[in-house]
């Protein structure tokens, strides 16, 4: 990292910055970095927020999926074992309402 006092590791954007505040007294200085780490946490935690309101809601999602694709399959299963019956039971049924 830059170090201020050396500019040692400072690229030009740390440097103006440097230049900008370096005419601050200590007490603006603290106040800029309170303001710029409460600015930063507040960010930080609105984003685990989300993010971990991302991951509920994903498994959630991926529990549904899987209940969804469970019941797709036990739905094929009995449409395959029952569906002809029921066509043929529809169709006879039919015939006795035509016949009344």
């Amino acid at each position: 990292p830059c170090v201020p006092d050396t500019l040692e590791n400072c690229d030009k954007k740390d440097k103006a910055y440097i230049e900008e505040i370096k005419d601050l007294d200590d007490a603006k200085l603290k106040e800029q970095r309170d303001t710029m780490e409460k600015e930063i946490g507040e960010l930080s935690s609105e984003q685990k927020e989300a993010s971990d309101l991302f991951e509920t809601q994903k498994e959630e999602a991926m529990t549904t999926m899987k209940k969804a694709e469970d019941l797709k399959k036990k739905l094929s299963k009995l449409q395959n074992k029952v569906g002809y019956k029921l066509l043929i039971l529809k169709a006879m049924t039919a015939k006795s309402k035509d016949e009344l």
